[in-house]
């Protein structure tokens, strides 16, 4: 297990730097063959003990069962319609079956470590680090554009390599160790401070938007930090470099934003008929969105959350799903209400729900304020 776990961190901290490129358009990472290793040695174990299994099984609550199973059925179907209208693309199963091993993966995890928070509090710290050596001795990543990634300049994206997810897995961060009654006051600084240097605006709106939350169920001296940390927050921002010559940098830039909202409006002029009630497949990537022959395409899907349900889903399904987020929510702990609107504050301007390093530190810090 030690040495799992060692290989793992450094995976993950290796971000996008791990990343294996098999065609255009299909690539994984070496800490998925990790994560496949400690899925089928469970697996294993499972078989042997299934008794013990069919026992938990029992104890999940009927509600539960009936959404879970309405969910399945939604995606059967909408892959189904997918099939018959010649759309579909094998590169949904593994879309989805990575996200699925993810959840089981930072699950059955937390049931074998007997404090799990470490593990990604280290990974984190290790993507901040890196972040920070990037910013300062290769800030120019205007090269990367020819293997997928955006063209950024004088922004910390850190090994993720794009400042947008990298900004939200500090804001996680900062979730956490602001709601630690011993505020860690080094790391809030640094972790800070690491996300004003990616200039990503949807991670600063989900920053302040969680501490809104955060504010609403904290008690008297938690808001007065929370006050506190989100005014002197809002304060740096003008402070910021702005000098670099990049477009990055300007927080009133407009040429992101445009082509969000023009990819997303092109996704939903595709939808008809049946499509607006059961999507047009989950995780079945839409053609239509702007890529360049011979460079590999990391995009697939609509940036905007609601966009993406409606499109992998449709009403219907996007309806069942969120009955299911609710009602997983509403089981855990109040903290965990921070974290989600991180997640979906950001989600409304990235496509973070199929980003692998944003999936699973976002499930590793959940249940980590599980434990806590």
């Amino acid at each position: 297990m030690q040495f799992f776990l060692i290989a793992f961190i450094f995976l993950i901290s290796l971000g996008q730097l791990q990343r294996i490129q098999v065609t255009n358009s299909i690539a994984f990472y070496l800490h998925d063959l990790l994560i496949v290793g400690f899925l089928l040695k469970e697996l294993f174990s499972a078989i042997m003990q299934r008794k013990k299994i069919q026992k938990k099984a029992k104890k999940i609550e009927e509600n539960h069962k009936k959404i879970f199973f309405l969910f399945t059925g939604s995606i059967i179907i909408s892959w189904i319609l997918a099939l018959l209208q010649n759309r579909f693309d094998f590169k949904a199963i593994l879309y989805l079956t990575r996200f699925i091993s993810y959840v089981f993966f930072v699950y059955l995890l937390n049931k074998k470590l007997p404090k799990q928070n470490w593990l990604w509090k280290v990974i984190s710290l290790d993507i901040l680090i890196l972040g920070f050596v990037q910013y300062l001795f290769l800030p120019d990543l205007r090269f990367l554009i020819y293997s997928g990634y955006d063209d950024h300049f004088y922004r910390l994206t850190s090994t993720i390599l794009d400042p947008a997810f990298t900004g939200l897995i500090f804001v996680f961060n900062l979730n956490y160790y602001l709601w630690q009654k011993k505020k860690n006051w080094l790391l809030i600084f640094f972790f800070a401070l690491g996300l004003l240097l990616t200039y990503s605006r949807s991670s600063y709106l989900a920053f302040l938007l969680s501490n809104l939350v955060a504010f609403l169920i904290a008690n008297k001296n938690t808001k007065k930090i929370l006050a506190t940390i989100t005014i002197v927050f809002l304060c740096s921002l003008p402070l910021l470099p702005k000098n670099s010559g990049g477009d990055g940098v300007n927080l009133l830039r407009t040429t992101s934003a445009v082509a969000r909202v023009s990819n997303d409006q092109e996704i939903l002029k595709n939808i008809k008929g049946a499509q607006w009630l059961v999507g047009q497949g989950l995780f079945v990537p839409n053609q239509n969105r702007q890529t360049v022959d011979n460079i590999p395409s990391h995009s697939h899907f609509a940036d905007n959350l609601l966009v993406f349900l409606l499109s992998n889903l449709g009403i219907i399904g996007s309806f069942i799903f969120a009955i299911f987020i609710w009602q997983i929510m509403r089981a855990g702990k109040k903290e965990n209400w921070i974290l989600l609107t991180s997640l979906l504050t950001n989600a409304m301007f990235n496509n973070n729900l199929t980003q692998s390093f944003v999936v699973l530190i976002f499930f590793g810090f959940c249940l980590t304020i599980e434990k806590d």
